[in-house]
């Protein structure tokens, strides 16, 4: 059984929220509510733990275990209670009053936000001095807080959780499907009450419209944006020396908070590269968010990445909309072809890297975020920066820990390895050596051939022959028209080689990273490449200022740039 663990300032809100959740899932969850103020409480043994606001997240932290996945959750008016305000006469003065100054403005925006706007809202917290005098007080089921010479108290109920956060809980247990109709239900309930109501007070603007599409839109988007990572690292297929090297890499790298660029060519698994990071990291529990810039349009870029508030621009939702570096908050954000953002975007995510904040297209507010980023390219971004296409700040702010994987034509015998692994998906039936023998006929093709397009073009070969031939072994004239042109054989790149200087930092940068020694024979022999340029390449940098050489254990240190 799950155990969810939902945290408030209040009891009575903790309570609420938990009843509301047993509605959706309570057979299926062991739900516990906390108060903030009970400090007898240490930390709470749970599968997640909902914080019903920041201001309890703040508060909170006593109770959360390390490594424990949590939401801050939105949380919504109670909709059976709005008709109390509808029935106040429209230019009222009404004190809304809430356990602090913060959550009773958002409890004014989120009523203005629904249209319920006909009256004057003043918020009031305990402890603050009253700067309206009106003797009509609205509160969210804190009515204990109301001043005392207050004669008229209109209580709309404790704020429910948000569709968003009911969502957010239901995905994280995979179990958004299962209970999404049920879900729906529950809220389709509560805007068949306010369509009555509607009827009922007809002068007011209650967006009803707005409120539904927001509740369906959730329903049928969220579970794309808060996706989860499917790779480990033992998903990994391999033994070249060169991606093993880079496997241990990014394992060590795995419990860094610090950014990752992966730069390697296309079709060799960057992201599931990057998944496996998060996955083998203190997130793994948190959501892994994707991007891919490439397939961005250069104009919703922003509004991807950091969402829009209401009225941003022509044809944004009634109610603003999120972005993905807020769907991946607590989580790991990867960046895949960074090489083809704008320079004016990547300005913005500079800011984002070294502030870890957002600021929504449209809006003012600065919006905290906790986000792994790991980046991604096909491109040399260290000839971009010298060509003036990328920044180089930025270039540095991700580069702290590079990785690169070998092209699949520097892998020997991987491709093979490969191939059966894909077959063998293809085919269950298969195994291991049945796999093997199907491929005598052609294997060394399959070696000798470049794979400009890496795995992705080797998983289309294989497919291709297994549509083609079946059962029976395929013959070198059963092969894809690419690998049977000569041309194609020891095929040069399609990026060009980088230069050894380059390379020689990249490999003294991760082994530094990595806390691994490094000399001129370890960098001869990851590199292929002779020792006396080797020698030459580190008098050089030496030279400029880049590295610094030390005898013994030491090794190569790159300086501070």
């Amino acid at each position: 059984m799950k155990n969810i663990a939902i945290i408030s300032c209040g009891q009575n809100t903790a309570d609420h929220c938990r009843e509301q959740l047993a509605k959706i899932i309570g057979s299926e969850a062991n739900l516990q509510s906390f108060c903030t103020a009970m400090r007898t409480h240490k930390q709470v043994d749970a599968d997640l733990i909902v914080f019903t606001s920041q201001i309890a997240f703040d508060g909170g932290q006593d109770f959360l275990p390390p490594h424990t996945p949590f939401i801050i959750a939105q949380r919504a008016i109670n909709y059976n209670e709005i008709e109390k305000l509808l029935a106040v006469p429209a230019g009222t003065d009404v004190l809304l009053v809430n356990d602090h100054i913060d959550t009773a403005e958002n409890v004014i925006v989120l009523l203005q936000t629904m249209g319920i706007d006909h009256l004057n809202y003043y918020a009031y917290a305990p402890g603050m001095p009253r700067t309206h005098e009106t003797n009509i007080a609205v509160t969210p089921g804190e009515a204990q807080f109301v001043p005392k010479e207050i004669q008229t108290i209109i209580d709309i109920g404790t704020r429910q959780l948000d569709i968003t956060a009911l969502v957010q809980i239901l995905e994280h247990f995979h179990a958004l499907s299962e209970y999404g109709n049920l879900l729906s239900a529950y809220y389709i309930h509560d805007i068949i009450k306010l369509t009555k109501l509607s009827f009922q007070y007809k002068n007011k603007a209650i967006r009803l419209k707005d409120e539904l599409a927001r509740l369906e839109s959730t329903i049928r988007k969220t579970p794309g944006q808060h996706a989860r990572a499917a790779y480990h690292f033992e998903d990994i297929i391999g033994n070249a020396p060169a991606l093993r090297h880079t496997i241990a890499l990014a394992r060590k790298f795995a419990a860094s908070e610090s950014t990752i660029l992966i730069e390697s060519e296309s079709g060799t698994g960057k992201e599931l590269l990057a998944q496996s990071i998060h996955n083998a990291s203190p997130r793994a529990k948190g959501p892994f968010v994707a991007v891919n810039f490439a397939a961005v349009t250069e104009s919703l870029m922003d509004s991807e990445l950091f969402g829009y508030v209401e009225g941003a621009f022509t044809g944004a939702a009634r109610h603003g909309a999120v972005g993905l570096f807020e769907h991946a908050n607590h989580g790991t954000i990867f960046l895949d072809e960074i090489g083809d953002v704008p320079l004016a975007l990547q300005a913005k995510l500079l800011r984002v890297l070294q502030e870890k904040e957002i600021r929504r297209v449209g809006g003012v507010i600065p919006i905290h975020i906790d986000v792994r980023v790991i980046a991604a390219t096909n491109q040399d971004l260290a000839a971009l920066v010298r060509q003036g296409k990328f920044r180089r700040d930025l270039y540095y702010r991700l580069s702290v820990l590079p990785l690169a994987l070998p092209p699949l034509a520097n892998r020997g015998t991987d491709v093979l390895l490969l191939a059966k692994h894909i077959l063998r998906q293809l085919d269950s039936r298969m195994d291991d050596l049945q796999a093997g023998i199907w491929f005598s006929h052609i294997k060394d093709r399959l070696l000798q051939y470049a794979w400009p397009g890496n795995i992705r073009e080797l998983q289309n070969a294989v497919e291709y022959l297994h549509s083609v031939c079946g059962h029976r072994c395929p013959a070198l004239a059963d092969l894809p028209p690419n690998l049977q042109r000569r041309s194609a054989v020891h095929a040069a790149s399609p990026l060009p080689a980088r230069p050894l200087g380059e390379r020689i930092r990249d490999e003294i940068r991760r082994a530094n990273a990595a806390g691994e020694t490094i000399g001129r024979r370890s960098l001869a022999a990851r590199l292929s490449a002779p020792e006396s340029r080797i020698r030459a390449e580190l008098k050089a940098l030496e030279k400029e200022g880049a590295i610094r050489l030390t005898r013994g254990r030491g090794g190569i240190r790159m300086n501070a740039t």
